[in-house]
């Protein structure tokens, strides 16, 4: 009679413990260089920033664990965008998030159509890899953009627009798809944590890093997580194997599941 008790207390903590789930991508393989078959965010619930995609702005299987988003233009831009529901935004400004994302950087951008006039890759060293992010939008309250670089020795950085962040050092870390070596690719996780009391979010990374709070851009104008090339000035390639943007679980939830444990250990003493 005691043992099922505690079992359904359990199972009833560990369901409460779990956050929500507001807005995902997988690619649904293995983030390893040679592995094919990532799904198109469009399957999941993405839209596209342009219906007519270019040679050099455009995204696609990148043949490397998740799905590659490029641009190599001057003038155009490429990325995907998925809005938050009413209640997924005030599950967020309420207790707070936490969005984790898988992602590699590229030295290339590869054309999307073989080699339109002889020229098949944009090389993206240094100041050239400047307008790949994670973009995490809500209205009236902030807009991070988090945008990824690289220096000429192959190193990652990220900016959030005030500071920039070191991800790698010493090593050239940039994934090829083109090339001697190639294909290699990469990955790094990054986790940005949103606490609603101190009304910042920090920034950490799977490499070991923990980068401290980061800049806003802003108060945001809309609900919405984006990601790839932002910018239709500047010009990158990443490819990215998964997004998870979840909200943190309730309090009262949590304050009930503590007060229903104590009721049900009390009542088993009686017995």
């Amino acid at each position: 009679m005691k043992t099922p008790s505690i079992c359904v207390l359990l199972a009833a903590s560990t369901l409460c413990a779990h956050a929500a789930i507001v807005s995902s991508y997988s690619a649904g393989v293995d983030p390893t260089a040679g592995t094919t078959g990532a799904a198109d965010p469009l399957s999941q619930g993405w839209a596209a920033s342009t219906g007519s995609p270019g040679s050099f702005n455009y995204g696609a299987d990148s043949t490397n664990g998740g799905w590659r988003i490029t641009d190599g233009t001057a003038g155009g831009a490429f990325f995907y965008q998925q809005s938050l529901s009413g209640s997924a935004v005030t599950e967020m400004t309420s207790f707070g998030w936490t969005a984790t994302w898988t992602t590699a950087v590229n030295r290339d951008a590869v054309s999307s159509s073989g080699v339109p006039n002889g020229v098949n890759d944009y090389y993206n060293a240094g100041s050239n890899q400047n307008n790949n992010a994670f973009w995490l939008e809500v209205a009236g309250n902030y807009l991070y953009v988090l945008s990824f670089q690289s220096d000429a020795d192959g190193d990652i950085l990220i900016s959030d627009g005030t500071n920039t962040f070191d991800i790698t050092s010493g090593v050239d870390s940039l994934s090829d798809e083109l090339g001697t070596g190639a294909p290699s690719v990469t990955y790094v996780t990054f986790t940005l944590s949103y606490d609603v009391g101190g009304g910042q979010a920090s920034l950490s990374d799977s490499l070991g890093g923990n980068h401290g709070v980061v800049a806003t851009s802003g108060s945001g104008s809309t609900n919405r997580i984006v990601f790839g090339a932002t910018s239709s000035g500047g010009q990158g390639s990443t490819t990215w194997n998964s997004i998870s943007v979840e909200s943190i679980p309730e309090p009262s939830s949590l304050a009930l599941l503590g007060a229903a444990g104590l009721l049900g250990l009390t009542r088993r003493r009686r017995k």
